[in-house]
């Protein structure tokens, strides 16, 4: 009985061990599986000395790395911090480089250290609270937008939340319909997916507004637009350009140190899906999400490769039609100049 009670303290001491033992980002574990494996990442190649570092901070690793927003999918519920979030944002890690690539996903998935998504309130919160302490470093924010004169504070509605903002003090009109005072209907603002489209009517990328909605989740956007209810836009309601941005996760800070930027390591603490070397259980989930995305940029891609094939095709085509008329006058002057003359 002594035995067995003191191998059962023995089996719980050692559970709870484990239990409290951090996750390690860099750990590296082999998935079968063809489209599993194909999305399992390069930290499996980090080196000794970096695992030497990774054993001091976890994060260590992401200093060469940036963070890379991929795609942003509307209607799709993702279970939040403390609530469900209705939009659900895709974003990888890339390692750092001078190699421009115009794929939204900013690297192959033989390069890249993982993919994630969170939801989308989680991750325009992250953004918008990275750019403050960029803009608190560098004694201002060049990437603000203005309400009413004053500068519009994301993280205010990087959540949702119910509609605050005043009218346009310019606006001197009496229109009932311009007015929140005394209106019933309720209204919050918060961030949505949106679709960027190019000046011939393509969607080209994905993008996060902010926009109007009637209910407190932000889940149904309103048939009636802040300006007709304030004379004012919503700042962001154009979109925040992220299909156009990568966060760099390592850099210095106002004093001089080296470290990890907290963006970075938000996000990849605790995001809902999350396919790298460290765990595949969110592989299938996010390959279903990127799918159309990656059928649309490997057909981009055929349709430039078939148009360099037809451009070098064509430019033989004209070389040899050059050689061919180059080579009849040519014969046709040794022809003329053989001939005798009356």
């Amino acid at each position: 009985m002594k035995l067995s009670s003191t191998l059962a303290l023995f089996a719980s001491t050692i559970g709870l061990t484990a239990a409290s033992k951090p996750v390690d980002f860099t750990a590296a574990h082999k998935v079968s599986g063809g489209n599993v494996k194909s999305l399992l990442r390069s930290s499996r190649r980090i080196g000794g000395d970096q695992r030497r570092l990774d054993q001091e901070d976890e994060f260590s690793f992401l200093r060469d790395y940036r963070l890379k927003y991929v795609m942003c999918v509307d209607d799709y519920q993702v279970y939040g911090e403390d609530a469900y979030e209705y939009g659900a944002v895709v974003y990888r890690l890339c390692p750092m480089t001078d190699v421009e690539t115009t794929s939204q996903f900013g690297c192959t998935d033989e390069e890249a250290y993982g993919d994630y998504v969170v939801g989308i309130n989680t991750f325009t919160m992250a953004i918008a609270e990275h750019e403050q302490q960029e803009a608190e470093q560098n004694g201002g924010n060049y990437n603000a937008q203005y309400y009413n004169g004053e500068e519009f504070e994301l993280q205010e509605y990087a959540e949702c939340r119910e509609a605050e903002m005043e009218q346009n003090e310019n606006d001197n009109q009496n229109d009932e319909g311009r007015r929140l005072e005394g209106n019933q209907q309720g209204y919050f603002i918060g961030p949505k997916c949106i679709d960027v489209v190019n000046a011939k009517g393509k969607v080209i990328a994905t993008d996060i507004a902010l926009e109007l909605f009637t209910d407190e989740m932000c889940s149904t956007p309103s048939s009636t637009s802040w300006y007709e209810l304030t004379g004012m836009t919503i700042p962001y309601s154009t979109g925040m350009d992220m299909y156009q941005k990568a966060v760099t996760c390592g850099g210095y800070n106002e004093n001089g140190e080296y470290e990890i930027a907290e963006i970075c390591q938000r996000l990849l603490e605790e995001p809902s899906y999350r396919c790298d070397a460290t765990y595949s259980g969110g592989c299938e989930e996010i390959e279903s999400l990127e799918a159309d995305l990656k059928a649309s940029e490997s057909k981009m891609s055929g349709g430039m490769i078939f148009l360099i094939v037809i451009i070098v095709l064509a430019v033989l085509g004209l070389g040899v039609w050059f050689f061919m008329k180059q080579k009849s006058k040519k014969e046709a002057l040794l022809g003329g100049g053989g001939g005798t003359s009356a």
